[in-house]
């Protein structure tokens, strides 16, 4: 019992720092999580296919911002960064949604 939960806050502890350099190195780019996701993953595809016009340009721009940033060799100015919000998710809805229609589609075809 002590033994799990020492486990836990060491697991809770470790997740906390991880979060927070990613959190920091988003920042840096002035990126959100979902702009860094793998684009590989089929229902990842299909949500981002289903973003608003806005969203998918908010995206965009992100994304070349971080790539000209980078290419650059700086960082989004330091007012910049403090206003991000680098783990506000736009896409996991959509991804939930995809996956559900995928794995119903699944299902439905399974039974012909």
């Amino acid at each position: 019992m002590a033994l799990a939960r020492f486990g836990t806050r060491l697991w809770n502890s470790f997740k906390a720092s991880y979060q927070a350099e990613v959190t920091t190195t988003l920042n840096k780019y002035g990126l959100k999580y979902d702009d860094i996701k793998v684009e590989a993953d089929d229902d990842f595809k299909k949500a981002l296919s289903r973003l608003t016009p806005e969203e998918q340009m908010l995206r965009t721009r992100r994304m070349k911002r971080a790539f000209d940033i980078d290419f650059k060799g700086k960082y989004l100015p330091d007012d910049l960064q403090k206003i991000q919000k680098p783990l506000e998710p736009y896409a996991e809805k959509l991804v939930d949604d995809a996956k559900a229609r995928r794995i119903e589609r699944e299902l439905l075809n399974t039974y012909k």
